[in-house]
């Protein structure tokens, strides 16, 4: 009687065809999972705008007071006076004095630290205005937007697939449109 030896195991050739299966599979893969990475950090920070905003408007009501939002002077207490906020920390302060800067008898609420200081996503408050404050009633000054997006210069469509705009109204609230689209 012969006994026949069973083997188990994968040869060599088997276990290298699966690695090139693996491999291409993993390639077609990558960019997906990058798009999907860049599409939930930029929807993280615009969620983080998004409540930032409602909060001082919350907060201008609560405290029938003004309440400033605006990207805080590397060097100072006050306002920097620019339209791209994602350069410096941005705070959130009470106007107890009504002049729109913040100065030491303002009230600090709260400070977002700065969210992308390589600037390959950048936020940036509409032209002409560098921060936004609501009156006592919940009420914005002017009605703006602020327009996130995420920076790549191999690809020009990237800023509209990967672009927010925050539209705020003149009532104060705020609604998210996805590309370049405008407020209007």
């Amino acid at each position: 009687m012969k006994f026949q030896r069973v083997l188990k195991g994968f040869t060599l050739i088997e276990l290298m065809v699966t690695i090139a299966i693996a491999a291409i599979l993993m390639s077609l893969a990558a960019p997906s999972f990058r798009d999907l990475l860049v599409s939930n950090r930029l929807t993280s920070d615009v969620n983080t705008y998004v409540s930032l905003i409602n909060y001082a408007r919350s907060e201008a009501i609560t405290r029938n007071q003004s309440v400033v939002v605006c990207p805080k002077n590397a060097s100072a207490i006050t306002c920097s006076n620019t339209q791209f906020w994602n350069e410096n920390e941005v705070q959130v302060f009470v106007d107890a004095n009504g002049n729109n800067e913040r100065n030491a008898t303002d009230i600090l609420l709260k400070t977002l630290p700065v969210l992308d200081a390589s600037s390959t996503q950048t936020i940036v408050l509409n032209a002409g205005t560098d921060k936004i404050i609501f009156g006592s009633l919940g009420y914005s000054q002017t009605p703006l937007s602020l327009y996130i997006h995420t920076v790549n210069a191999a690809d020009p469509a990237y800023e509209f697939k990967y672009g927010r705009n925050l539209c705020i109204s003149k009532p104060g609230r705020v609604r998210v449109i996805p590309g370049v689209a405008s407020c209007s």
